[in-house]
């Protein structure tokens, strides 16, 4: 099994949009995927709620349990992929899921203010891995919500690249994203040929091309 968890410190850059396609992107692969939510606000849980998106999305907030209790409660399903979605900010959510990711995804928007915040999310993930000698994680950047019309989303992949992580496929900022909520279904599934789910595609395989390359890389028990 391999846990995806997606952070960023700043709200409103699209978590629960990428950890909802990506579980169904690998789904639709033939993998078996669990989507935790550990968002308060629960937006995941909403999306799931009409039962259309053929994933289980489970509620775990760190804060309704102890933290070893949340730990052991996601290590312990039976998936393929475990892919945690996280609230905004650095707290205890924000820390028990990088200890037990594979793969740290942060996704940032393209304004000042994002990409602001997705360099101390950086760094705090950064932080906390050197931390644990035993983690083998890797971190992404997704740049999320972009418009290549405008200067900011031209340049964003750059600004990105100059964290030092590698940068994923850009997500834009498509229509299609807003109706696949309303409708309970991930964008693959809402407009299958769309640019949107073709974006989906591309950031799934490179998240999975990243996680080969990591060195030593194995499968925890229990998938």
């Amino acid at each position: 099994m391999f846990v995806f968890s997606i952070v960023q410190q700043k709200g409103g850059v699209g978590k629960t949009t990428l950890a909802i396609s990506i579980a169904a992107e690998l789904r639709a692969r033939g993998k078996k995927a669990v989507l935790i939510d550990a968002d308060p606000q629960a937006s995941a849980v909403a999306w799931a709620s009409p039962r259309k998106l053929g994933f289980e999305v489970r509620a775990e907030l760190v804060g309704g349990q102890t933290v070893s209790q949340w730990l052991r409660n996601v290590l312990k399903q039976q998936a393929d992929f475990v892919i945690v979605d996280t609230p905004a900010g650095l707290g205890p959510a924000f820390r028990a899921a990088i200890d037990i990711a594979d793969l740290v995804i942060i996704p940032c928007g393209p304004s000042s203010l994002d990409l602001n915040a997705a360099r101390q999310t950086l760094s705090q993930v950064s932080s906390a891995l050197r931390s644990d000698a035993r983690s083998q994680a890797r971190i992404v950047t997704i740049p999320t919500r972009v418009d290549v019309q405008h200067p900011e989303g031209q340049q964003i992949a750059e600004e990105l690249s100059s964290f030092g992580e590698p940068v994923g496929p850009a997500l834009s900022h498509d229509v299609y994203y807003v109706r696949s909520f309303s409708q309970g279904v991930a964008v693959t599934t809402a407009a299958p040929a769309s640019p949107a789910a073709a974006e989906i595609r591309a950031v799934t395989d490179f998240l999975l091309r990243r996680l080969a390359e990591r060195n030593g890389g194995h499968e925890r028990n229990g998938g």
